[in-house]
């Protein structure tokens, strides 16, 4: 059986924000002032919802309009999933809060 981390990182995959009813300034809040939101992938069985600490610098709100619930996000973050640092990499549409996504393994850091 494959691992969650190999299933999420083979190919892009349906997204959306955790909570799909949450106020979509909330939600701009969350990434831009808190620097953490909730991501679900949807194609696992009953769904995957993790915590991405949120990359500033990767990120992409330019496109979005959250006031009028148009555009898209670009979000990149990092954590990690089943002791292995990942980042999430997702691209979601604010009218439907549906996209695509998917992780990418990276080095575990040596703190030696």
């Amino acid at each position: 059986m494959q691992n969650l981390v190999d299933r999420l990182s083979e190919k892009d995959g349906p997204v959306s924000f955790e909570d799909a009813a949450e106020p979509l300034a909330d939600i701009s809040r969350r990434i831009t002032e808190l620097g953490h939101v909730a991501v679900r992938f949807t194609a696992t069985a009953g769904g995957t919802t993790l915590g991405v600490s949120v990359d500033p610098v990767a990120t992409d709100l330019t496109g979005a309009d959250f006031a009028a619930g148009t555009g898209w996000v670009h979000l990149e973050g990092t954590l990690v999933l089943d002791y292995t640092p990942v980042r999430c990499v997702v691209d979601i549409d604010l009218a439907t809060r549906t996209g695509t996504g998917r992780l990418v393994p990276r080095p575990a850091r040596d703190d030696r």
